[in-house]
This record gives structure tokens, sequence and C-alpha cells, in this order.
């Protein structure tokens, strides 16, 4: 495959302002999903947003009523352009959707790293 088509899959690079975007639409629009990803790993979630995204995932503050952390989800492979992150994301939100039985939009995906800090 040459360069031109891998960058057409990839999409546009990923520049800060694009993820700052990226970010405010997925923390207005898709709490449910930042929730899910959440409560895949910390089941005691009740809120989740977005403080951070990048290439390689996304990093989430996790919260309930009594507790607050930092939740880093790690995608598989580092994404290369917009579309790569949204298909990346996508699987990502589907998986956790699945792990917790709830209604799933179907992508093709794997696994994704998980780690909670007390830091954002």
């Amino acid at each position: 495959m040459n360069s031109k088509n891998t960058s057409e899959r990839d999409g546009a690079p990923l520049t800060d302002k694009l993820l700052a975007s990226i970010a405010r639409h997925l923390n207005q629009d898709h709490l449910e999903d930042l929730l899910a990803c959440a409560k895949a790993t910390a089941d005691w979630a009740e809120q989740a947003r977005i403080t951070n995204l990048d290439a390689a995932g996304i990093t989430l503050e996790v919260s309930n009523s009594s507790n607050a952390q930092c939740l880093r989800l790690n995608f598989p492979t580092t994404a290369k352009g917009v579309l790569s992150f949204k298909r990346l994301l996508g699987a990502m939100i589907a998986s956790s959707r699945a792990q917790l039985g709830w209604a799933v939009i179907e992508r093709s995906g794997s696994s994704q790293g998980l780690a909670l800090n007390n830091r954002c």
C-alpha cells in the first residue's frame, strides 16, 4: 500500500486544535459513551469526562459522590490521523458498552490498555 492510500485511510493529522475540538464534542455529546469506557474498569463510576486525549488514547476524570480518579485508556495502536482515531475510539466504546451489557453500535477493533491513578 502506498503512503497516499495510508494517509487517506488514516485521515487528517491529529493537531492539538483538532484534539481539543474532539474532546469538547465528546464531553458535550457523548457522556454515556465516556461513562461506559470508565465503568468497564471502574464500576463505581457515576460520571466521566475527558481531561486529555492524544494519538495513543484518552484520559478521563472518573467520579462518584465520594471518589474522583483519573483513568488512562490506551488504544491498542497509535492513531495516525483523525479517521484512525475515530475507529480506535469507536472500538473502545463498543467494547466497553458490550462488556457492560449496554446497547452497542457495531465497530471493528480490539481491546485497549487501562490504568487508574489519582492525577489527570
